[in-house]
């Protein structure tokens, strides 16, 4: 049928039409010379009847994301397939979890998975979050379809940029995720894996916030779990214990010392060696000077141990952004009328009796 892409045509690079084999005309790709992981869903593997898989985007100790084309809609979207590193095999299009002792805790956290993903899907209007489309059980595993994203993550983009960026670009880009992870939070959800790598940098300039659903599917349960949990820089100690107090302000801590990445190019030293020595290089020592309070505002959220931290996203936003204190924490929300006061009435009484005493003075004089 004419306008009808052809899915065998499509690269699995770029998801573009091209003619024949060999490389792609668009992107250059050449899928015949590129070996594929085992592990990966072989290319223009159907997914749920509709998604057509193409090439990794990424892959974490959680899973394993890919570029995909919606048949029905024909456009790119972002495949995440539940593939926690460690546990689980792949025979064919099957997820197999090879040792039997593994099986109850693969299923409990597959389960934790669909009800994220449902979750998160109340919040496709949320700025600072990657859209959830769609949701399914499959291959005895889990997928999210999200909207694709064209762009680079956060860490490609400082690489590009000389390793960091200027405050007032830092904390705009930042403020739209904060918001948008106190909402998150209210739900009961943390992401537990915030860095430059989970953040997209979009090509219109906006930034979004990667891999939430999935972040959270795993819970600290022995030294599996935790491998795949922790990013050296980036967590807070709780997640270095098996059984440590995690919550809004575990993401407090990850989001701070991305901010604190972006000023500086440096990530901070691992909680564990600052508290044997703390090592957190003051700001000034890059030659970066903030607003009043910022700097304090951001070693809080990166305290060594949880209850010195700002507990929710709110008090660092208030902390980060004094301004925020001062407006209406919603952006469309309409500041409360102001009660009319009696003082500008009580000034015009005054000037009138001025006046009707000098009317009488000069007619007096007269």
């Amino acid at each position: 049928m004419e306008g009808i892409i052809d899915p065998e045509k499509l690269c699995m690079r770029c998801m573009q039409e091209r003619e024949g084999d060999g490389p792609c005309p668009h992107c250059g790709f050449d899928e015949t010379k590129v070996p594929r992981d085992p592990r990966d869903l072989p290319y223009r593997t159907i997914l749920n009847g509709k998604y057509l898989v193409g090439r990794v985007l990424g892959e974490g100790g959680f899973g394993i994301t890919y570029l995909g084309w919606d048949l029905n809609l024909e456009r790119k979207v972002a495949i995440k397939e539940y593939f926690p590193a460690g546990l689980a095999e792949r025979q064919r299009f099957q997820v197999i979890i090879p040792s039997q002792d593994d099986v109850e805790y693969f299923e409990e956290e597959r389960e934790k998975f669909a009800r994220e993903a449902r979750i998160l899907a109340r919040f496709f209007s949320l700025p600072g979050i990657v859209t959830v489309r769609d949701f399914f059980p499959e291959n005895n595993t889990a997928y999210i379809v999200m909207e694709y994203l064209e762009g680079e993550t956060l860490k490609e983009y400082l690489l590009r940029q000389g390793g960091k960026m200027p405050p007032e670009q830092v904390f705009s880009w930042m403020r739209p995720v904060i918001r948008s992870l106190s909402q998150i939070h209210r739900a009961g959800l943390i992401h537990r894996d915030i860095s430059p790598e989970n953040i997209m940098v979009t090509r219109d300039g906006t930034v979004k916030l990667l891999d939430f659903g999935a972040a959270r599917a795993a819970s600290p349960r022995g030294e599996k779990s935790l491998s795949v949990l922790l990013k050296p820089g980036y967590a807070p100690e709780e997640q270095y214990r098996t059984h440590g107090n995690q919550g809004p302000w575990t993401d407090v801590y990850a989001l701070c010392a991305t901010i604190y990445r972006c000023l500086t190019g440096e990530v901070p030293e691992e909680p564990l060696d600052r508290r044997i020595q703390e090592s957190l290089k003051p700001l000034a020592d890059f030659g970066v000077f903030l607003r009043p309070g910022q700097e304090e505002a951001l070693r809080k959220g990166l305290a060594i141990e949880a209850e010195d931290r700002f507990q929710t996203m709110e008090e660092l936003e208030a902390a980060l952004y004094p301004e925020a204190a001062k407006t209406p924490a919603d952006a469309g929300a309409v500041p409360p009328a102001r009660k009319a006061s009696g003082a500008p009435w009580k000034l015009l009484l005054v000037l009138l009796g001025i006046v009707l005493l000098g009317a009488v003075a000069f007619g007096l004089l007269r």
